[in-house]
Formats: C-alpha cells, sequence, structure tokens
C-alpha cells in the first residue's frame, strides 16, 4: 500500500523536519561543533522511519518533492544577488585551481570504484557508476548514462543503484564536510573572521537576528523572482545554440548580474536590507530543499547491493578526506576560507552542489564569513565540474 502526499502536505512536512532537525542539533553538542546541517538531521531522520514503518507494515510513505528544485533556484538566485563581482573576478586562479583538483580527484574516484566492483566480482564498469557518475555527478548524471550502460556493458538497474549510491553519498558528504573544515580549522589555528549576521546565507547561531522589515523583505522577493525570470530566459536562449544548464546555474549568473548593476542604477535603495533578507530567504530555501531530498529517499530501494555500495561509499568517504586535507586545502591557499573550500569539497566529491553549499553554509554559521568560497565553488559546481566528468566518463566507459 501507498501513501502520497502532494506537493502541499509535501512542503508542510518538510517544514515539520526541519525543525526537528533544528531541535536535534540544539540539543546535541557534538552535531553543532561538526557543523552538521539541521535538514541533513532531521531529513536523514525522517527517511530511518518511513524505512521502518515500510518494513514493518508494509506501507510505503512517498512524498511529491516536484517543487523542491524552485527552492534551489531562490537559493542560488539570493547567492548570485548577495555576490560581488569583483570577487568572483579576482578568484579565478583559486578557481581554475579547484576545478583541477576536482578533475584529478574524478579520475581517482572511477578507478577506485572501478577496482572496488571487481574485488566483489561485478562488472569493472559498475564501478563508474558508483565512481564520479553518481558521486560527483549525481542522480540526474546516472539516469542520463545508465541506457548507454545497460545496453553497452549489460548492466542491469543502472538507475536505480546510481541514486542509492547518490543517497549514500549525500549521507556521507554532510558527515565529514564539516568535521574536515572543523578539523583544518583547529589543526592549523586558522584565524576565522567569528561569528556574524553579515553571511553569504543565514546568519550566526548565537548571534541576535538582523532588524528587518516587509519593505526590505518584499524588495528581497522581488529580485529573486526577476533573477530566476532572468534565469529561464537564458536557459531558452542557451538552448536555441544547443546548450543546456540547469535552472539553478542560470540564476546564478542572472544574479551576478543583477546583484552587481542595481545597486548603481538605483543608489538610493536599501540595498543592504534587502541583502539580510536576502540571506535568510536561501538559507531556508537550502534547508527546505535539502530536507524534502533526504526525508524522500527510500532507502530500502538500495538492499540488493548494499554490502558493495556501503563499501565503495566508506572508501570514497576515507579518499576524499584524505585529498580534502592533504591536497585540496594546501593547494586553495592553507587559510580559514580554503578551510571551508575543503569542507565544501567533500560536498562536491560525495554528494552535490546543494551538499556542498549547505555544509559551508553550517561551517560559517559557527566561525564567520568565507566570501573566497561562496565566490568561487559554486561556480567550479555548477558551470564546470559536470562537464569534466562527462569527460572522464566517457573516457573510462571507452577503455
Amino acid at each position: 500500500m501507498t501513501v502520497q502526499a502532494d506537493p502541499f502536505v509535501t512542503m508542510t512536512v518538510a517544514m515539520c523536519v526541519f525543525f526537528i532537525g533544528s531541535a536535534i542539533v540544539m540539543r546535541v553538542r557534538l552535531l553543532r561543533e561538526f557543523s552538521i546541517p539541521e535538514s541533513v538531521v532531521g531529513g536523514f531522520a525522517t527517511a530511518i522511519v518511513i524505512t521502518l514503518i515500510y518494513s514493518l507494515f508494509d506501507l510505503e510513505v512517498a512524498f511529491d518533492i516536484t517543487r523542491r528544485d524552485l527552492f534551489l533556484a531562490y537559493f542560488f538566485s539570493a547567492l548570485g544577488l548577495r555576490s560581488i563581482i569583483s570577487e568572483v573576478l579576482s578568484s579565478r586562479r583559486p578557481l581554475f585551481l579547484l576545478v583541477l583538483l576536482a578533475t584529478l580527484f574524478i579520475v581517482v574516484q572511477n578507478g577506485v570504484g572501478m577496482a572496488i566492483a571487481a574485488a566483489f566480482d561485478h562488472h569493472p564498469k559498475l564501478g563508474i557508476v558508483a565512481g564520479s557518475m553518481a558521486l560527483m555527478g549525481r542522480s540526474g548524471t546516472t539516469i542520463a548514462w545508465a541506457p548507454l550502460f545497460e545496453e553497452r556493458f549489460g548492466l542491469e538497474h543502472v538507475s536505480r543503484f546510481g541514486v542509492g549510491a547518490t543517497m549514500a553519498g549525500l549521507i556521507a558528504a554532510c558527515c565529514i564536510g564539516g568535521p574536515i573544515a572543523r578539523f583544518l580549522i583547529q589543526r592549523h589555528r586558522l584565524k576565522s573572521p567569528g561569528q556574524s549576521a553579515d553571511l553569504d546565507v543565514g546568519i550566526s547561531r548565537d548571534v541576535a537576528s538582523p532588524k528587518l522589515d516587509y519593505r526590505a523583505f518584499l524588495l528581497a522577493l522581488l529580485r529573486i523572482h526577476v533573477t530566476i525570470i532572468i534565469g529561464q530566459l537564458l536557459i531558452w536562449g542557451l538552448a536555441a545554440v544547443g546548450v543546456e544548464l540547469p535552472l539553478y546555474v542560470t540564476c546564478l549568473l542572472a544574479g551576478l548580474l543583477l546583484g552587481n548593476v542595481m545597486p548603481r542604477i538605483a543608489p538610493t535603495v536599501d540595498w543592504q536590507g534587502s541583502d539580510q533578507c536576502l540571506s535568510l530567504i536561501a538559507d531556508v530555501s537550502l534547508g527546505l530543499f535539502y530536507t524534502m531530498t533526504l526525508m524522500s529517499m527510500q532507502l530500502w530501494t538500495t538492499q540488493g547491493m548494499l554490502g558493495f555500495l556501503l563499501v565503495t561509499v566508506a572508501v570514497q568517504a576515507l579518499l576524499a578526506t584524505l585529498y580534502t586535507c592533504f591536497c585540496v586545502f594546501r593547494v586553495m591557499g592553507r587559510d580559514y576560507d580554503a578551510a571551508v573550500i575543503a569542507g565544501g569539497f567533500a560536498g562536491m566529491s560525495l554528494g552535490s552542489t546543494a551538499t556542498t553549499m549547505a555544509v559551508m553554509t553550517a561551517v560559517t554559521k559557527q566561525y564567520g564569513r568565507a566570501p573566497r568560497a561562496f565566490a568561487i565553488v559554486p561556480l567550479a559546481c555548477g558551470l564546470f565540474i559536470d562537464i569534466v566528468n562527462f569527460v572522464w566518463i566517457a573516457a573510462f566507459a571507452a577503455l
């Protein structure tokens, strides 16, 4: 028997789940110290409860998450509107280095995945599915490549297995991202800005909330909506010339443009108050997106290859941790921003763009703003990593 929740009920449940996760984090000091996002705690706990209900009563609870991606568009629109384009342009070299580091890790990820698949007596190409296809590339990449892998290599249920690997990777990324950043900050005694209400996303837990008014909030909401409209127009324009990009990427680009042009056109408008509202809207949007993603996971669908899946993700998480601490952190500058980027790299290598931003948001809420991290990581994830990953999947599939 299946109980189907409509979009309204799904969103209402997501709000409740987020507050449950927030309450748990506030009461468990370890979760706060390791910067584990509230949405992850609440969403994963709900997924476990739903799995128990399915196992005990043969009752499947399904959520309609068709509105989920709109929250991601809200988040990246707000992030782009808050970004200073001069900071982005001055971060060209770090952006190139981050993409290069991710490119090298994709090679390691797929090589190790194929080796583990062979050790479990599976087809080696299944290691690519459990490697960069599902982890660095997420479920969308898996669904796109699944028909080719099923037809060319005779693999079965590639999409289902890939989605399972993505789910496990999301959880692993959120578990190691915050601790990695914390370890690097404390190990190297890095100077952080300190908690603040002026973050790129949200406000610090122990800082008084800024005083906001309805005009600033409505202006922030209007700016986001205009940005999303421009982002959609960009998608249509790019599609006309054969280029496809996700909506959240074009929203980020549109936000960068609009956020840096409008204050010059209308300097007397209270942009600072609106920007504070943008931070809060971005925080809420990312939290609801991730809550809906995790609480809708059907954990029982991965039980057929659970052993191989868990070993693969565990090894990949260990590799990501070592690579991040010894390579990413050092190459990115060995400072506080580099530590935040390192924590985000766990999300990039094992989860998704949303995971990356959730981890970095949780870290900056505790330690302070990291403008360089928030300037380059979204661009690396949104514009370049998927393209590089596509090339390497094709290359490994041809071996």
